[in-house]
């Protein structure tokens, strides 16, 4: 399958709403979908055959009724042609794991080198002259 046309089929928002019902619901008659999503059926119904058309949803007669789930094939093909771009998202990612183990970005809000010895702290409590007498 051709990823144009993997890709021409999902760039229609009413079905890619579809193809995540399908995925919820394992499998579904159009009835069903026309229900969960909101779209009138002439367009549920038109949307599946594009869809099936790019291998993305198979249908299995049973009955007066067509059950329709997903197809791995039109989203392999999707998968794919989207795993080109990797390297893309990779250094992305490699970028964020370098700014979170890097060191502390937090700016010095004290006004103190950090790398200068801290002040010792003063004692608060003023010493006890009984404990202090000249002996």
């Amino acid at each position: 399958m051709s990823p144009d046309t993997v890709l021409d089929a999902l760039g229609e928002p009413g079905r890619r709403q579809l193809m995540v019902l399908l995925h919820e619901r394992g499998e579904s008659t159009v009835t069903a979908l026309v229900d969960a999503s909101g779209i009138r059926q002439p367009q549920v119904s038109k949307h599946l055959k594009v869809l099936s058309h790019a291998e993305l949803v198979s249908v299995r007669p049973d009955g007066r009724r067509r059950y329709y789930r997903l197809r791995p094939n039109g989203l392999k093909a999707a998968h794919d042609w989207f795993g080109q771009f990797e390297d893309v998202w990779q250094d992305r990612f490699d970028a964020l794991d370098a700014l979170v183990s890097g060191p502390d970005p937090t700016p010095d809000v004290t006004g103190l080198d950090q790398s200068d010895p801290q002040p010792e702290p003063q004692s608060e409590t003023p010493p006890d002259p009984d404990t202090t007498k000249d002996t």
